[in-house]
C-alpha cells in the first residue's frame, strides 16, 4: 500500500471533467427560472452583437462602394449591373420559413385566387342550401 501512495504523490484518485460532478451548477444557487432568464439575457446579447457586427461590415461595404463609384467617376467606367453579385438584405433577422411575396402581376396567379374564392362560395351557398337533418 505504501508502494502505491509512493507512485501517486496525490495520494487518491484525482476528479475528471465530465463525469457528473457539477458542483458549479450546484452551488450557483440559481432556480430554474433564474437560470431560464440568463439564457435569454445571454441570447439576446448575442443577438445584439451579431447586429453591431452586421451593420459595421454593412458601413464598410458602403464606404467601399462609395470609393469604387469615385473610381468610376474619374475614369469614365460605367457600373457593371450584376443581379448574382448582389444579396438581399433581411432586416427581420429571422430564422423561421420566410413568407411568400405575392405577385400581382402574374395573370395565373390571379386566376387561381379568382377560382377559389369562387369555389368556396359555392361551397358555402350549397351547405346554407342541403342541410342534413
Amino acid at each position: 500500500m505504501m508502494m502505491l501512495k509512493m507512485m501517486n504523490p496525490m495520494g487518491s484518485m484525482p476528479s475528471v471533467p465530465g463525469t457528473g460532478d457539477d458542483k458549479d451548477k450546484e452551488d450557483s444557487g440559481l432556480t430554474r427560472e433564474e437560470m431560464k432568464e440568463q439564457e435569454r439575457l445571454r441570447k439576446e446579447a448575442i443577438m445584439h452583437a451579431e447586429k453591431q457586427r452586421h451593420n459595421k461590415y454593412k458601413k464598410q461595404e458602403e464606404e467601399r462602394e462609395n470609393v469604387r463609384q469615385n473610381l468610376r467617376d474619374k475614369y469614365k467606367i460605367e457600373k457593371p449591373e450584376n443581379d448574382e453579385d448582389e444579396e438581399e438584405e433581411d432586416e427581420d433577422d429571422s430564422f423561421g420559413a420566410k413568407k411568400k411575396e405575392e405577385d400581382d402581376d402574374d395573370p395565373v396567379a390571379q386566376a387561381q385566387k379568382l377560382a377559389a374564392a369562387q369555389l368556396n362560395d359555392a361551397k358555402a351557398l350549397a351547405q346554407e342550401k342541403c342541410c342534413l337533418q
